[in-house]
């Protein structure tokens, strides 16, 4: 994949932060499925949380866009700032929608609070893998050798 000569992903994670990566999404997804009675649904976490399935899809929604979004833009080489920001703008809108706008929905508190508590805990896994999950991704010249990326070696003609 390629944009203008240059490739698109710059970055490459490391196999232990993709397979973190993918196990926490798997995590979150799972809580999410527990909303229904069933397999995922945790008694021990309705112990110490009643109400947690109640509000549990606002958590999982906010932490999912930003995981999934961001861990992405990091691989192209976008600035945690960039991120950062996504995931301000991901925490406004859940408390602006949770609490001043009640379009197809009752004011909840406790939703916003999930919501941005998963955007949170995706913006802190991101920024672990910003810090020590990528290694800039080596592209291959016409040769066949080997040049860093952004180096400023061109292949070959």
């Amino acid at each position: 994949m390629e944009k203008n000569g240059q490739a698109v992903i710059r970055f490459l994670p490391f196999v232990w932060a993709t397979l973190m990566h993918l196990l926490l999404l798997a995590g979150v997804l799972a809580l999410f499925m527990g909303r229904k009675p069933g397999v995922f649904r945790s008694a021990d976490i309705l112990e110490l949380v009643p109400g947690f399935y109640s509000h549990v899809s606002n958590f999982s929604i906010s932490y999912v866009l930003l995981a999934g979004i961001g861990y992405l833009w990091l691989m192209m080489g976008v600035s945690v700032r960039h991120v950062a920001l996504a995931a301000l703008i991901l925490i406004a809108g859940n408390v602006i929608y949770e609490l001043f706008l009640p379009l197809l929905n009752t004011r909840d508190p406790m939703d916003a609070a999930y919501g941005v508590t998963g955007t949170l805990l995706a913006f802190a896994w991101l920024w672990v893998v910003k810090r020590i999950g990528l290694k800039v991704k080596r592209a291959k010249t016409k040769a066949g050798s080997k040049a860093k990326a952004g180096s400023g070696s061109l292949p070959s003609v």
